[in-house]
């Protein structure tokens, strides 16, 4: 027997490695022991059969001819059967990339390099034999590399690494799948590791700037130190971290930093490491962590610049407002600067700081002529000139505000705004975050669709909407059709839910039209909306035109009243943002701010600027949605913006419930598949999912259950499709996983418990059908399955054994007994209990065979008791 073994629960370095050996070393065998980690176990799910392997349970003797280790050179980290038979073999052949560590306890010829992953050392040899790999081998083993390099910026990475990867590359390896299974959780030993960092973090301040400090130990090799160090650094939000961990004899140092006030490269450098200025590390011989942090304490001074001061980054001379000014004159100000705010100055002293937002609101309730300090805000937070950049930061996070006025001896000097602040952080140009338009500058389009609107409307549609413009001539506010409703008429789609907008007041108008309409009013004044119930069944919503703005990204909204144009502005798409003037003079006439028309005869799906899916990511559901119903194209570069919202983690961000009736609505569409082929191209799926992997064998399971789910949805009285996809999606998830998803998104616990038993017999039964075994033996598998549960069962069929499945439900819905068991106690004397359940099972599983009829059952039932009464022995 020849063996390839690695260390215990595997990671992807230790499985590549054996895969690699194993193409070195044909005659051997692999053996994996313990639990492979979750992403690894989650790739084995799919590609198991193109890895064959054995585990120690299938070893048939504890000894062998050969064995080739990889990834350890310690037996403590293999298990205990390995190390008995590791002590009886002669010819041990190690790999191994960890060097520096003492406890090389495995006896045998080592091949022990300083690389980032063990498979480097392998792949070379493979490339040096010109043995040949194909695409999923390369993707393998490029995932091992990732992984175990930290996508190459662990401080252990070598060019041999990158040679790998670059050679990988070139023989076929898929980005894309291996983006989907990089690990970024932390192991057992580096999460002790965390802990005890986390207990002794502390932060002091060194020259006006924020330094956190935390020590750990253990006697043990710990690796990806700079993996724990940058976790812990993101997570608790520091400006600058530096981390001692002795493992063992030796003890690292892991500095990370955000600040340009702190040159943690050169620092390690000086301390015999390297790297650059904000991420480095070194290693050094001395094992007592808390001298090495005094000593560090003191170092650091010499290697903290006292950086830019509120003098420094300022702008001046300051516009500002006088205390006296009207609110339109300061507006006027306003809209010609492109100031969001302006100091408040009376009698030569600042006084407040008025923003555009209240600026805007006190126009819209007519409040021009008031006196600009009226609604200023007099909360002042100020700096003075020598005040730090890092303190300036804090505070604008801390309050929640954009800008800060540097007083000096009591006089306005200056101003600092956000813009400020982040130029001041980097030497390259500061990139605009504010939002811009994402369609081209366009002139407004006013198109008369009157004639349209009587050809494609029913008329008593027609005839509503022109009463809805006459109330609002009545009592004087313009009155508009937008959204859906407007962009399915001019594309001859049905659609009858109406949605009216008016200018400055929508609850009057809603309060007029309930009462001319006899219609039943629900009003919703918080969002200044209000809906109107007809009795024809006709539902109308009608809201006030609004501007919405985000206190931060992927909150709700808080509103306010604007004008028609604010108010399309802040829709997701194009396509949604037109609007239809609905008062007798205007009637019929189509706005269009956008190039919404163009977009929709183009077929485009275009957002309206570039933060619309940081404020909302939903969207990012919803243009996959309008994109696969209509059949249109999403545009290149919403279609950019899209993705580097899922990759800056803003679905993550979103409530569980707001992403599940986004998803669900997805589901109802009839491009369901397409749909989610979409999502998966942008990535949405495993964000949203954690540890749901879209590949072409999940494709074909998802595209045999949407071909399943018509007939599935007419025969069972309820289905819920978003459970039915979450069985497919969800098959491989651990309990911890699955949990954490249950939580989200409001799974039930039936569901859960369901999904954890079928996981494991799905493979048996989807071949008990696919191979047309009895209606009974599929009956007493199934007989407590969910209608989601049987949709999952047909994901795993081809249409013929769908059929079958289809014909074995069928079955069971048409079968009944005439038999029950008061007849069986009444007629043999027979007690209520499990005995007369067996019978009555049997009888049924008989009967959903065709062996017995209506006529028969007695009969059959009488048979069935001799038969267990006989085979009771004498007494």
């Amino acid at each position: 027997m020849k063996l390839i073994v690695g260390h215990r629960n595997p990671d992807f370095d230790c499985f590549a490695s054996c895969v690699a050996a194993q193409k070195l070393y044909p005659d051997h065998t692999i053996v994996l022991s313990g639990l492979p980690q979750q992403n690894l176990a989650q790739y084995l799910a799919v590609y198991e059969e193109k890895y064959p392997f054995i585990t120690e349970k299938d070893l048939p003797d504890k000894s062998a001819e050969s064995i080739i280790v990889v990834d350890t050179a310690s037996k403590e980290r293999v298990s205990q059967q390995i190390q008995e038979i590791l002590e009886r073999c002669g010819n041990v052949l190690i790999f191994d990339h960890h060097p520096d560590i003492k406890e090389i306890s495995i006896k045998g010829e080592k091949k022990i390099e300083s690389v980032g992953a063990t498979v480097t050392i392998l792949l070379e040899e493979i490339k040096r034999k010109n043995i040949q790999i194909d695409s999923i081998d390369a993707t393998l083993f490029a995932v091992a590399i990732y992984e175990d390099t930290g996508n190459l910026l662990y401080t252990t990475t070598t060019i041999r690494d990158v040679e790998m990867i670059k050679y990988l590359l070139q023989n076929g390896a898929n980005l894309v799948e291996i983006s989907d299974f990089i690990k970024y959780d932390l192991n057992y030993d580096q999460k002790l590791i965390m802990d005890q960092l986390v207990s002794n973090l502390e932060t002091i301040e060194i020259e006006g700037s924020p330094v956190s400090i935390a020590v750990a130990e253990t006697d043990k090799f710990v690796g990806g130190l700079n993996a724990v160090s940058s976790k812990l650094w993101y997570l608790e939000g520091m400006d600058t971290l530096i981390c001692i961990v002795r493992t063992g004899k030796k003890t690292h140092i892991i500095g990370r930093s955000s600040s340009n006030s702190i040159d943690i490269g050169t620092l390690m450098t000086e301390l015999g490491g390297g790297g650059h200025r904000k991420a480095a590390s070194c290693t050094l011989n001395s094992q007592d962590v808390l001298k090495i942090k005094s000593m560090l304490l003191q170092r650091l001074k010499n290697y903290v610049n006292k950086g830019p001061k509120a003098r420094d980054i300022m702008s001046f001379p300051v516009r500002v407002a006088y205390a006296e000014m009207s609110i339109s004159e300061v507006n006027k100000i306003m809209e010609r600067t492109g100031h969001n705010g302006l100091p408040v100055i009376e009698d030569n002293k600042l006084v407040g700081i008025v923003t555009k937002k209240a600026v805007d609101r006190a126009m819209n309730h007519g409040l021009q002529k008031h006196p600009v300090k009226s609604i200023m805000s007099g909360k002042l937070i100020v700096v003075s000139p020598e005040t730090p950049l890092n303190k300036i930061r804090q505070i604008m996070i801390e309050n929640d505000i954009g800008r800060i006025p540097v007083v000096e001896n009591g006089i306005l000097v200056g101003i600092i705004t956000r813009t400020d602040v982040m130029r001041s952080s980097f030497s390259n140009a500061v990139r605009s975050i504010q939002r811009k338009a994402v369609h081209e500058t366009v002139e407004t389009t006013f198109l008369n669709v009157r004639d349209i609107m009587l050809s494609n409307l029913p008329k008593k549609i027609s005839i509503l909407l022109r009463q809805l413009g006459r109330f609002g001539d009545e009592i004087g506010l313009p009155v508009y059709t937008v959204g859906g409703f407007v962009r399915d008429l001019l594309m001859g789609n049905p659609n009858y839910d109406i949605d009216i907008v008016v200018e400055k007041d929508g609850l009057s108008l809603a309060d007029l039209a309930a009462r001319k309409l006899n219609a039943k009013l629900v009003k919703y004044e918080k969002f200044l909306t209000a809906s109107l119930f007809c009795k024809d069944g006709l539902r109308i919503d009608v809201a006030t035109a609004r501007t919405e703005y985000y206190e931060a990204p992927t909150e709700l909204p808080q509103v306010e009243v604007s004008t028609i144009k604010k108010d399309l502005y802040r829709r997701d798409f194009t396509i949604n943002a037109m609007a239809i003037k609905l008062n007798q003079k205007d009637f019929g006439l189509l706005i269009d701010f956008f190039g919404a028309k163009k977009d929709l005869d183009s077929k485009l799906i275009r957002c309206l600027h570039t933060l619309s899916f940081v404020e909302d990511p939903t969207r990012i559901l919803r243009a996959v949605r309008f994109e696969t119903r209509f059949g249109f194209k999403i545009e290149q570069q919403t279609a950019r913006l899209m993705l580097d919202a899922v990759h800056q983690g803003y679905l993550e961000k979103v409530s569980g419930q707001r992403l599940r009736q986004e998803f669900e609505k997805i589901l109802e569409e009839k491009s369901v598949f397409e749909a989610l082929k979409r999502l998966s191209d942008f990535e949405v799926i495993k964000h949203m999912f954690p540890g749901v992997f879209y590949t072409s064998s999940m494709e074909e399971k998802l595209r045999a259950l949407f071909m399943f789910l018509p007939w599935a949805e007419n025969f069972f009285e309820k289905l819920n499709r978003f459970y039915a996809v979450m069985y497919v999606f969800l098959e491989y998830h651990s309990e911890n996983l699955l949990e954490e998803i249950r939580q989200r998104y409001g799974l039930s616990h039936c569901f859960v418990s369901e999904l954890k038993v079928i996981k494991k017999m799905i493979v048996p039964l989807s071949k008990m059908i696919s191979l047309h075994m009895e209606f009974s033996d599929i009956y007493r598998v199934t007989q407590s399955f969910s209608s989601e549960a049987f949709c999952y069962v047909a994901s795993y069929l081809d249409s013929q054994a769908q059929q079958y499945l289809k014909e074995f439900l069928e079955k069971v819905k048409g079968t009944r007994l005439k038999v029950n068991g008061g007849y069986l106690v009444k007629n043999f004397n027979l007690k209520p209990g499990r005995l007369v359940g067996d019978i009555l099972e049997k009888l049924y599983c008989a009967k959903l065979d065709g062996v017995i009829t209506d006529e028969s059952e007695e009969e059959y039932a009488k048979k069935l008791i001799e038969s267990v009464f006989s085979k009771v022995p004498e007494q």
